[in-house]
């Protein structure tokens, strides 16, 4: 699952080469149901699916993949945002 607004970038909890618990959406937990409300109510959209390619997300995404979580910084997310390259 993933939560994006329109001009914020999140950091996945999914990343590839990263162990996670994290499950999709149940809509009998009145947790993920709360979750899902607030989130829709605060203008994010929920996604079960991958981000796509060019979006900020979907950028770090790849840099991830290519250069491994040891080489993501600060720097990149901010670059991810305003459309810069992400370099090593």
């Amino acid at each position: 699952m993933r939560c994006t607004a329109p001009d914020v970038a999140s950091f996945p909890a999914n990343l590839p080469g990263r162990s996670t618990s994290v499950r999709g959406m149940d809509m009998n937990n009145p947790q993920d149901v709360g979750a899902a409300f607030w989130a829709q109510i605060l203008g994010f959209t929920i996604s079960e699916e991958p981000p796509p390619p060019d979006s900020p997300l979907g950028r770090v995404r790849a840099f991830v993949a290519e250069h491994g979580e040891d080489a993501l910084r600060d720097e990149h997310f901010e670059a991810a945002r305003e459309g810069r390259p992400l370099l090593p």
